[in-house]
């Protein structure tokens, strides 16, 4: 899994940007019952469970297992995306979606192959406990991401956009517990579209947590800022969105990325609440058990208006 190389952009829209919008997503955390029993359909009927809120997508007609679609941007092209769907699901009831993203592959078959893994690995977690999984492809030429340069230009943030819309037409998606996760280049690309506003429909609103496996900050979120600059973006969040890092202690990126996680914490973050970060022994990988200690801490969370 090779490191990653992004398109360049304009860093000094960063800043900018990030203030010509206000999101107003509120974070709240659900009872412990709905991460512990993510197969009890019954359970909505107890009288505890009644303060619960989803936004049902309502969609219908997606196949359960794995399966291909294919999604199309306007002004942007066409890409497949790879979803799985547990065979607990239910049409009546909404089921949390996590958005992962493959780190830089080398070239564009190569990418289609990480987005399918990536997919594999997400499904071990998914298939127990609950949540639909959806994995785009890359379209840019080394197989990784093509980022915007300002806002809501033709990118594969586009695609993001893209493929979330179908999946919530597809199948019935809870809107309110969206999860996005990266590897590397897909974990930089995470960072900025929860902190910065290149997509006005992919934000920091989009999320109810999400978490960077090696993607760091300086990758695009930060990059061409000062430490200063980079400290003000994360201080201009609407929101402490809730966040997991994992990195290996030989990963190259390990050092940025404890930076980053002492960057979150000076910024309101707090370890074991809204932050986690996880060193384990290893390089430059990801894994489905990585997979199920980040959805162990995000799950609790959704996001509502």
């Amino acid at each position: 899994m090779a490191m990653n190389v992004l398109l360049p952009r304009s860093a000094w829209l960063v800043l900018a940007v990030s203030a010509t919008l206000a999101d107003a997503a509120t974070t709240v955390q659900l009872p412990a019952w709905v991460c512990a029993r993510p197969d009890a359909l019954f359970i909505d009927g107890f009288q505890a469970a009644a303060a619960v809120t989803r936004l049902p997508s309502n969609g219908s007609g997606g196949a359960l297992g794995n399966s291909t679609r294919t999604v199309t941007a306007p002004g942007y092209g066409t890409q497949a995306v790879y979803a799985y769907v547990p065979p607990s699901y239910s049409p009546t009831q909404p089921m949390p979606l996590v958005l992962a993203l493959h780190g830089q592959a080398g070239s564009p078959a190569a990418a289609d192959a990480q987005a399918q893994a990536v997919r594999t690995a997400w499904a071990t977690v998914a298939a127990t406990q609950g949540f639909i999984v959806i994995a785009p492809v890359g379209g840019e030429a080394t197989g990784s991401w093509v980022v915007p340069d300002f806002p809501d230009e033709p990118s594969d943030y586009s695609l993001f956009a893209a493929a979330i819309a179908d999946a919530e037409a597809a199948w019935n998606i809870d809107r309110s517990r969206r999860i996005g996760w990266g590897f590397s280049a897909g974990g930089h690309v995470m960072h900025d579209l929860v902190l910065n506003h290149y997509s006005t429909q992919v934000t920091i609103d989009t999320f109810a947590a999400y978490a960077v496996s090696a993607g760091t900050l300086a990758g695009l979120a930060c990059t061409g800022l000062s430490d200063a600059q980079c400290n003000a973006l994360l201080a201009a969040a609407p929101r402490n969105l809730p966040l997991d890092q994992h990195v290996g202690n030989g990963d190259p990126l390990a050092t940025a990325v404890l930076a980053d996680h002492d960057r979150f914490l000076a910024q309101g973050w707090t370890d074991n609440v809204d932050l986690w970060l996880t060193l384990f022994v290893g390089n430059h990988v990801y894994s489905s058990t990585h997979a199920a200690q980040i959805w162990s801490n995000v799950c609790p969370f959704q996001a509502l208006p």
